[in-house]
């Protein structure tokens, strides 16, 4: 259990995003057992070194790996156990790369991210991170997330979707940039949902306040309302301004103990329902559906029949398999699917 708590507590603090209550348990930790002060050295080393326009070969983690196992045979370092070397070179690896990356401009209006952190999540995976200010972000699939946080301001550019709580701090304004659209935070929680595949750019504010607004008109802002949501064209973004955004409303079912009080992470809605563990989707085409199911779950999913495309589903997903949630759909609509491990066959 500790040894997973530190790899959760390494992995932070290598990202730039451990708080400050994290940093005094990772000490404890490394004050319990301060043989894994070496692995943490090591990977810092590995991590502060200047990055490269490709990724680093793979004889520079090893060569580390050697002086390191070659000090504990002669008795000059704590004992390291080898079982745990693979995890930490696959770190490593995934270190380089992230470093590789960070020193491009990146894509959000040629924008560097040089300095920043940046955290990314396959499909089928989603993510929590706390930052340095003590904000909570929810990270879904297929997502990548940068961020910029100093004295005077703390900037968030992100491709896919997030879910944001955000620690109040009138000094430093907490800004999300996706895209062409922009998310000025007041001290609230809100879901920003920007898939560069996706037809609709989302934002769905749950508490507080935000301003909105466009790269090119950014003083004509538009606050939304707790409970409120905008949804855009992607392909109006560069030259719809703020003020023709549509603000439509959001039905909540939840209920809590105060009167008019809304909790913070809403699970009945479908636009934030998946920071709960649970896929909710409504009147949407198959087509559409399989994008969601691959983030999902991990998986490719091909169509082999056009005319399936087009059925309509509603409904939602948990602790299901994908098999069972696409035999849970085979109950309302004609279709066959064969299932090949990474990759679901739909005829």
């Amino acid at each position: 259990m500790n040894a997973h708590r530190l790899d959760e507590l390494i992995t932070a603090k290598l990202s730039g995003t451990l708080d400050e209550s994290g940093q005094q348990e990772l000490a404890a930790l490394l004050e319990q057992h301060p043989e894994w002060g070496t692995e943490l050295g090591l990977l810092e080393q590995y991590w502060q070194s200047p990055p490269a326009p490709e990724a680093p070969a793979a004889g520079v983690f090893d060569k580390m790996m050697t002086t390191a196992l070659a000090a504990e045979e002669t008795g000059n370092a704590p004992v390291i156990k080898r079982m745990r070397w693979w995890k930490w070179a696959a770190a490593a690896a995934v270190a380089g790369l992230l470093g590789a990356l960070s020193y491009q401009a990146w894509w959000h209006g040629g924008q560097s991210a040089a300095g920043a952190a940046l955290v990314a999540t396959r499909n089928g995976e989603r993510r929590q991170l706390i930052l340095s200010d003590g904000s909570i972000v929810h990270l879904n699939a297929s997502s990548r997330l940068t961020c910029q946080l100093n004295a005077r301001s703390r900037e968030i550019w992100l491709e896919g979707e997030a879910y944001f709580e955000v620690a109040p701090d009138a000094a430093r304004p907490f800004t999300v940039h996706a895209d062409h659209l922009n998310i000025h935070a007041l001290g609230t929680a809100f879901n920003v949902k920007a898939y560069p595949g996706d037809a609709l750019f989302e934002t769905t504010l749950l508490q507080g306040a935000v301003e909105v607004y466009t790269d090119k008109t950014p003083n004509d802002k538009i606050r939304l309302r707790p409970y409120e949501k905008i949804a855009v064209a992607r392909n109006q973004l560069r030259e719809l301004p703020a003020g023709k955004l549509e603000i439509k409303p959001v039905v909540s079912k939840a209920v809590t103990a105060k009167a008019g009080m809304q909790p913070a992470i809403d699970s009945t809605l479908r636009e934030t329902a998946w920071v709960s563990n649970r896929l909710q989707f409504d009147s949407v085409n198959f087509q559409q559906l399989g994008i969601l199911l691959e983030r999902w779950y991990g998986i490719q999913i091909v169509f082999r029949n056009d005319a399936v495309k087009q059925y309509v589903f509603s409904g939602s997903f948990a602790s299901e398999s994908v098999t069972q949630a696409l035999q849970a759909l085979q109950l309302t609509e004609d279709f066959h699917f064969e299932n090949k491990g990474t990759q679901i066959i739909i005829y």
